[in-house]
């Protein structure tokens, strides 16, 4: 019996198969430890990437917004992580934001960006730096007394300026009976046409033609090319007389729509980049788009008048033309500008050789006060899709934002709109009281009943894009551009419209 005892209690110490236990659960909190700070690592990298992403877009959407520095603080804000924010994340908590707004001689000197102050006055700053930071929840930290840990990240960039990308604009002027009147507006000293004139010659003396240091000619690959298209339209063989010195007023014609009579144009010069003779040369008087713009000794286009406002079809015209020099200029991008007081009022009248009127061989126009034209019956006199003498503001809305969407669905981006109102009324567009489109978008909503202030603002493809010369209460709607009211400041503004802000290293000076 007493050996059974001991044999039984030699059995029990002498097993060792329990002994393993301990190890194995200190084993498993290891591999869960590792797993989980693998995780955990995992998890904050993703969460960094996401905070420097958005930094990196609130740093950008901020210089964008400058010389304002109020807007741009704005613009950080709207594109952060922080709450409310454009780039909202569950993996970043508690976001806090800090901008500094900097004036960096890197910047002025390489990009050649000076600092500015939103009024467009000299000091200011030119770049941007923000940083953000967050808390990370942790999801395995919480096991070992952790339940968040901190990140930051810091972009800074140099706002808009400079030249970085080649361009193709096309400038259309409206040459009706009204800018033929003398400048009320302390613009300059002579008529609305020769102040317009004036900013297209400040536009010109500060694109790059060609590339650096290249003389430009027939051979030389242009940069930026510009092309001067003006309303109403003019007949082809006359129009030599807006760039032939000493210039004259071409022939005007009406507006003919759907297809402009193919005599006419709207095209006083192509595509030209032999404006400057190199990169630090004055205008080059013997090119034929600087003497249309007036440099040099001749007057240059001028407003003859002969019809009424209707620029829907100069838009999709200067627009196709855009697209086709596109394409025949690899890796550029394509802009355009529009200076009118954008009151659409031509009618359908047939009287007199010079009336206002827009006419049609089809049934496509829509005339607001009669059911024939020509004797063609007229379908819906209420329609104001284009072509239509009903709701010609909204048409030019329309064909604006469509030119500002990139082509044909392909990956080349839309036309960047630039609107000028000059002595833009904030009551007008008859035609569009009663009938017009409605459209959203761009730098404004447009719908029947609205101004022409309201149409120009509608048509820029941004609201930084849309400018004023404050006449006739027709201001801009973002607070830097309504500082910005002589026809000189604002081509000026829309050569550093035609840049993007820059990301630049965290430290430059």
């Amino acid at each position: 019996m007493k050996l059974q005892i001991v044999s039984f209690a030699r059995r029990v110490f002498e097993d060792e198969l329990g002994q393993t236990l301990p190890v194995v659960i200190l084993g498993m909190f290891a591999f869960l430890g590792i797993g989980g700070l693998s995780i955990e690592l995992g998890h904050g990298y993703n969460a960094r990437q996401e905070l420097l992403a958005s930094t990196n877009a609130a740093t950008l959407a901020g210089a964008a917004a400058m010389p304002d520095t109020t807007l741009a603080a704005k613009n950080v804000t709207a594109y952060s992580a922080a709450t409310g924010g454009y780039n909202v994340s569950p993996r970043l908590q508690n976001v806090k934001i800090a901008t500094s707004f900097q004036c960096l001689t890197a910047v002025s000197t390489k990009f050649s960006v000076a600092c500015t102050t939103s009024t467009g006055a000299a000091g200011g700053y030119n770049a941007l730096s923000v940083t953000q930071t967050a808390d990370v929840p942790l999801w395995f930290g919480k096991m070992f007394g952790f339940s968040t840990f901190k990140i930051t990240a810091t972009s800074t960039a140099a706002m808009r300026g400079g030249s970085n990308t080649p361009w193709n604009i096309a400038i259309i002027l409206d040459t009706t009976a009204s800018m033929a009147s003398t400048d009320s507006t302390g613009q300059c000293s002579g008529t609305r046409i020769t102040c317009a004139l004036k900013g297209v010659q400040a536009l010109l003396s500060n694109l790059d033609p060609c590339a650096l240091g290249v003389t430009c000619n027939s051979s030389a690959s242009p940069v930026d090319s510009v092309s001067l298209y003006v309303f109403p339209p003019i007949l082809t063989t006359t129009a030599s007389k807006d760039y032939v010195c000493p210039t004259s007023n071409p022939t005007h014609e009406y507006y003919k729509v759907p297809t402009l009579d193919s005599a006419w144009t709207y095209q006083v010069i192509p595509f030209s980049n032999d404006f400057r003779v190199n990169d630090t040369a004055g205008l080059n008087t013997g090119s034929n788009i600087v003497v249309a713009a007036g440099a040099g000794s001749c007057s240059g286009i001028q407003a003859p008048g002969g019809a009424g406002t209707y620029y829907a079809q100069v838009i999709y015209a200067a627009q196709a033309a855009l697209v086709a020099q596109q394409h025949s200029n690899p890796g550029s991008q394509n802009a355009m500008i529009i200076l009118t007081d954008g009151d659409a009022t031509a009618s359908v009248t047939l009287s007199g050789s010079g009336a206002s009127r827009v006419v049609t061989t089809t049934s496509q126009l829509q005339p607001s006060a009669t059911n024939s034209l020509n004797g063609i019956a007229i379908n819906n006199p209420t329609s104001y899709t284009y072509p239509s003498a009903v709701g010609e503001c909204g048409q030019a809305v329309e064909a604006a934002q469509a030119a500002a969407k990139s082509p044909n669905g392909n990956s080349l981006p839309g036309t960047k709109v630039f609107t000028i109102g000059y002595g833009s009324p904030t009551s007008g567009c008859s035609t569009d009281s009663s009938y017009s489109g409605t459209f959203t978008g761009g730098g404004g909503n447009w719908s029947k009943g609205n101004s022409p202030c309201q149409a120009l603002a509608a048509m820029a493809s941004s609201p930084i894009n849309f400018y004023s010369d404050n006449a006739n209460g027709c201001k801009a709607t973002v607070p830097t551009n309504a500082n910005i009211t002589k026809l000189t400041q604002i081509f000026q503004a829309i050569i550093s419209g035609l840049t993007v802000p820059r990301l630049i290293p965290n430290g430059t000076v």
